[in-house]
C-alpha cells in the first residue's frame, strides 16, 4: 500500500540532507545492510563509492537499488535526488570517473556504470516506481529527466 505524496516529499527531502549523507552509508556498513528501512518500502539498498570529480576524495552514498537481469548481478539505481532541482553529486561523480564499487549486504566489488536508455529505461522505472512510488512523484515534479544508470559487476584483477 503506497505512502500519501507528502509521506514520499518528505523522505526525499531527508535523503538529501547533508546528515543522512553522512550517517547512512556508516550505518548501512556497520550493519552490512541489515535492518535498513529501504526493505520495509520494498527496495533493497547499496552503498555507492564514487571519486569526487573536484575534491578527488572518495565519496559514499546510500541508494535504493533494483537488480537488473541483463547482465547477470548488475542493479539499477535511480538518479532522483528525492525530487530536488538538480541531479545527484554521485552521478555527476561517475560520470567524471567510471572507477566506482558497490556494497550490497557483506560484499563490496566493482562496477561499471551505464546509462538506461529507451524500453530498458522505462522498465526500470516501473520496477522502480512499483516499489517505491516516490519516483513517480519525482519524475513528475523535476524541470529535468531523473537518469537510471545501470551498476555491471566487473571482473575481479588477476
Amino acid at each position: 500500500m503506497p505512502l500519501p505524496t507528502l509521506a514520499y516529499r518528505l523522505i526525499g527531502r531527508f535523503s538529501v540532507t547533508r546528515f543522512d549523507q553522512l550517517v547512512h552509508p556508516f550505518l548501512y556498513r556497520r550493519t552490512a545492510g541489515r535492518g535498513m528501512l529501504s526493505r520495509a518500502l520494498g527496495c533493497e539498498m547499496l552503498v555507492l563509492t564514487t571519486t569526487g570529480r573536484r575534491s578527488g576524495r572518495r565519496r559514499s552514498a546510500a541508494l535504493f537499488a533494483f537488480p537488473v537481469d541483463d547482465p547477470p548481478g548488475s542493479w539499477a539505481v535511480v538518479g532522483s535526488r528525492g525530487g530536488s532541482g538538480v541531479l545527484p553529486a554521485w552521478y555527476h561523480n561517475l560520470r567524471s570517473d567510471p572507477d566506482v564499487e558497490i556494497q550490497l549486504r557483506g560484499r563490496r566489488f566493482a562496477v561499471r556504470p551505464r546509462e538506461a536508455v529507451g524500453v530498458e529505461y522505462e522498465s526500470i522505472f516501473e520496477q522502480a516506481a512499483t516499489a517505491y512510488p516516490g519516483y513517480r512523484l519525482y519524475r513528475a515534479e523535476a524541470a529535468h529527466h531523473i537518469p537510471i544508470v545501470v551498476l555491471e559487476p566487473r571482473p575481479a584483477p588477476r
